[in-house]
């Protein structure tokens, strides 16, 4: 009963990957690698978008735009609905991440065997699913337009790395819940937050900030051009994806974690400070992972409707 009532709460954990800024400046990054490759699909992200349920919405925040920006704002939009949309009727949260357990090397708990090998989460699903409705002509409109939202925000999610990984240790015996439950601080006096959080935050946090959106979209774009990657992209159907989330677990184990011997606290009391290198190999590593976020939805957004690859 014990590894069962794990299972369930691991199966249950809630999670959001990039802030509200970071899914935008996600969306602008794979606008500008379409502007530049493949313009004939902006147009046709746009016609599909009509046919969201909360399409007024979305026009509603593109008046007085044209052009090139309001087609970036678009996806822009597109790449943080599925966040907008927590606790409504299209509200999917285990879609979100996909989760392995990585247990301490330094606190260790005891873990049947046969749970370490297991995932939480079905964003590998989700995304397969957008996938197809996307790529299906004959898809109600509306559904293909929520795909389309799904696509794009589920290939930014996976990048975030505490979207593919979770903590177990004595002190977490039942995970960390991504790092949700584990409560850190940048200094001494610095106000804590959960470990999610401050990697969520990388580039922007959830207040609307049309200015860094901008600044951020430019300067990943200067630092991260795709031909700079160390990621692979290109490809983007079900089996990369799958190796997108590989990627976030490793980073995850080796970064978040700090191979497995990092943990935050339990409360805000007993908030772990993070030391400088470890700010510092954060803020590089989730710039990457912000502009990988945006050429691989680029990727997926050509594969689903672009012409037969």
């Amino acid at each position: 009963m014990k590894w069962l009532a794990l299972a369930l709460l691991l199966a249950a954990s809630p999670a959001l990957a990039w802030s509200n800024q970071g899914h935008m400046i996600t969306g602008a990054i794979a606008h500008d690698d379409l502007a530049a490759h493949d313009p004939a699909l902006l147009p046709q992200i746009e016609a599909i978008m009509q046919g969201h349920p909360d399409w007024a919405r979305f026009a509603a925040a593109l008046t007085g735009l044209s052009g090139e920006v309001r087609s970036r704002r678009l996806l822009e939009l597109v790449a943080r609905w599925p966040d907008d949309a927590r606790g409504t009727a299209r509200d999917h949260p285990s879609w979100h991440y996909q989760l392995r357990l990585i247990l301490s090397v330094s606190d260790p708990v005891p873990v049947d065997p046969a749970l370490r090998a297991q995932r939480f989460g079905q964003a590998p699903q989700a995304y397969a699913l957008a996938l197809a409705i996307l790529q299906d002509e004959f898809s109600p409109p509306a559904d293909r337009a929520i795909a389309l939202c799904w696509l794009v925000h589920l290939a930014g999610d996976i990048q975030q790395p505490l979207h593919a990984a979770q903590l177990a240790s004595a002190r977490f015996p039942r995970a960390d819940l991504a790092g949700q439950a584990a409560i850190v601080r940048t200094g001494p006096t610095a106000t804590p937050l959960p470990l999610h959080v401050y990697w969520d935050n990388v580039v922007g946090g959830d207040e609307d900030d049309a200015a860094n959106v901008e600044a951020q979209r430019l300067r990943l774009a200067a630092l991260w051009p795709r031909q700079r990657l160390p990621e692979r992209t290109g490809r983007a159907d079900a089996a990369a994806f799958a190796g997108w989330a590989d990627e976030s677990a490793r980073l995850a184990r080796r970064l978040a974690y700090d191979h497995a011997r990092f943990e935050g606290g339990t409360s805000p009391a007993s908030a772990v400070t993070l030391s400088r290198e470890y700010q510092q190999q954060r803020d590089a590593v989730g710039a990457r992972r912000v502009a990988a976020s945006g050429y691989r939805i680029a990727d997926a957004l050509r594969l689903a409707l672009g012409p037969p690859q």
